[in-house]
């Protein structure tokens, strides 16, 4: 919905291009004849009055006498354009630059030839040539910039506008401001991108387009009741569906009611055509703020308009399944497979099986999902989660190698491929792939995480490389919390084992920060802490921090068992005897290995399946 409302910010910079084709304004000073004016007068005169026609008549005539005059040449050039002859248009913007190649008149006129005829591709070059043969006129640059932003380099558009002073013409002027949101908005920028539309719309504040274009960008900003305001009377008013879409989608991030708005989009009467357009847009309006069960209305009522499309068939099943209708998901799954089958809908299918409790049948439909599209990877991840869901490991092995063996480059494999290792029982196998999918992957925080996680519950010395790995993140990235925790953590664990204190005050340093850094988890950061002042004894900061361990986290069993120690050394066996009772308590609370390794695999089946996918 989103993208669609606000190609409005810049629709109207298509008056740009008839503004800056010229109309043979100024094109008298790159070379043109300064005899007879009559023509041009005569001609501006003809397309007022809306006779192009007419105009193509007296400058053809006058060409015929004066054939290098390039201001009329220009003229006739846009004449041929309005009377949708973009051909002999732009056989008389050609002629001018033959005349006089670096006319920047004519080759922005070209340009908004093809803009127009869907090219921006073709336009830009000859408006980034104009820019530079004209010394960055306003004009051409914001030509040049509209085109940008439609081929959606924006950070190009962003400085082809920049320093720019607005238009002095009102329409002009509106017309540049919602080039800059449409600009801003791309940037990813709503708040800038909305301010720009404001700003066009003080200056006709009565205009609906502008009214609903400025609250679609509200709408980005997440400025919901601005929005609403915006665009509630005129709705109101005449009852336009694309008005009303962008109320309703105001309405839902503002959690307000919606349901007149939608009582009244559903009786909107339409061409049958135009009612499925509607009634999907509805159902994408609301699968976007999370309303799937008030989403399946419009995707029947679309999909029973138009029963030979796939995509309406596969949407209404999505939303029945995220909506919890299972057994109405499978059959529309079921109705969408004799439409067409794919790799999505299979893929589908799994999870509502699944879902149902029927794991064979999920595993083959994963199965019929990877074969439709074998060098896919979310479909192999797909099939491997379901067989770790159920703790088919070796089998799930089999399917991450075999995508392995395909898609080398995928650290999303060789996560679930590490993953599996370990909840198998191969710490050391699973250390190794996770390092090597921290390797692979643009940010490897994910990796590492389950990488540090595996090294912490090790009762062995951490694995060299695994803890390199670590401690190099840390170093880059000296604001994750996490990351200075397993570094200093398991850096302490490896010294002490070997007796090494030649890193105590750099361990101390990262378990601080660590400690900071995670102000709502940060128990372990302080036993750890504590751990490190009692091997070098000293017993008041060992036992401070190892306090406010177990004062954090009263469950954490080796908080209550190293704060005993550390009373009993410092002469407090009373104090002692009591931590070791609540050791024991916490103990028997906490959750043995296999427990932890099946919340693990929860949390990781979870996360992995919301990874974006390439």
């Amino acid at each position: 919905m989103r993208t669609n409302l606000l190609r409005c910010f810049a629709a109207s910079s298509a008056c740009f291009v008839i503004i800056l084709s010229v109309l043979g304004r100024g094109v008298r000073n790159q070379g043109a004849r300064s005899e007879p004016s009559s023509p041009l007068a005569q001609a501006h005169s003809s397309l007022e009055r809306g006779n192009p026609e007419e105009a193509i008549q007296t400058l053809s005539s006058y060409l015929q006498n004066y054939p290098r005059d390039t201001s009329v040449r220009m003229l006739l050039g846009e004449a041929f354009a309005i009377a949708g002859q973009s051909d002999r248009a732009e056989a008389e913007f050609q002629r001018v630059l033959q005349i006089t190649p670096n006319n920047y008149f004519a080759l922005a006129a070209l340009a908004g030839l093809h803009d127009r005829a869907g090219h921006p591709e073709k336009a830009e070059p000859m408006l980034a040539r104009a820019v530079k043969l004209s010394h960055g006129t306003r004009q051409t640059r914001t030509q040049w910039a509209a085109v940008l932003a439609r081929l959606h380099r924006y950070k190009e558009a962003e400085s082809a506008l920049a320093g720019l002073p607005p238009p002095s013409s009102r329409e002009e002027r509106i017309a540049f401001y919602r080039l800059k949101g449409s600009v801003a908005l791309g940037l990813g920028n709503p708040s800038a991108a909305a301010a720009e539309m404001e700003k066009a719309l003080l200056l006709k504040p009565n205009d609906v387009g502008l009214n609903v274009a400025t609250a679609a960008a509200e709408v980005h900003s997440n400025n919901w009741q601005r929005a609403a305001r915006l665009v509630g009377p005129a709705y109101s008013l005449n009852h336009d569906p694309g008005i009303g879409l962008v109320l309703l989608e105001a309405q839902l991030g503002g959690s307000d009611d919606v349901k007149q708005t939608l009582e009244s989009l559903r009786a909107t009467s339409l061409p049958p055509e135009e009612t499925v357009a509607l009634h999907q847009r509805i159902a994408e309006v609301l699968t976007t703020y999370g309303q799937f069960s008030e989403s399946i209305e419009d995707f029947k009522k679309a999909a029973e308009l138009e029963p030979e499309r796939a995509d309406l068939a596969f949407n209404l099943a999505l939303a029945q399944f995220k909506a919890g209708h299972l057994g109405e998901a499978l059959v529309s799954a079921d109705k969408c497979r004799e439409v067409g089958d794919s790799a999505d809908l299979e893929d589908l299918l799994g999870d509502i099986q699944e879902g149902r409790g029927d794991n064979l049948a999920a595993v083959r439909s994963y199965q019929a999902a990877v074969a439709l599209a074998p060098a896919e990877e979310k479909y192999r991840v797909s099939l491997a989660v379901e067989l770790i869901r159920h703790k088919s490991f070796e089998a799930a092995k089999v399917v991450l190698k075999q995508a392995e063996e395909l898609l080398p480059s995928s650290w999303r494999i060789q996560l679930a491929l590490g993953m599996v290792e370990f909840f198998a029982g191969s710490d050391e196998q699973a250390s190794r792939i996770l390092v090597h999918a921290a390797d692979l992957a643009p940010e490897p925080f994910t990796a590492l995480g389950y990488l540090g996680d595996i090294q912490m519950d090790q009762a062995a010395v951490p694995d060299p490389v695994a803890l390199d790995r670590l401690c190099q993140y840390a170093d880059h990235h000296p604001k994750e919390g996490k990351m200075q925790f397993y570094c200093g953590a398991l850096t302490l664990k490896r010294d002490y084992t070997s007796g090494d204190r030649a890193h105590i005050d750099d361990i101390v340093r990262r378990l601080q920060a660590a400690a900071n850094l995670l102000p709502k988890d940060n128990a372990p950061s302080h036993c750890e802490l504590g751990k490190i002042y009692s091997w070098v004894e000293q017993w008041a900061r060992a036992r401070q921090e190892m306090e406010v361990c177990a004062r954090m986290d009263t469950d954490l069993a080796e908080s209550h068992y190293h704060l005993a120690k550390i009373y009993q050394h410092i002469g407090q066996p009373e104090r002692a005897r009591q931590e070791m009772k609540l050791y024991d308590a916490a103990a028997q609370r906490q959750a043995d290995e296999n427990a932890r390794r099946d919340e693990t695999m929860k949390t990781f089946l979870y996360k992995i399946q919301n990874i974006p996918h390439r």
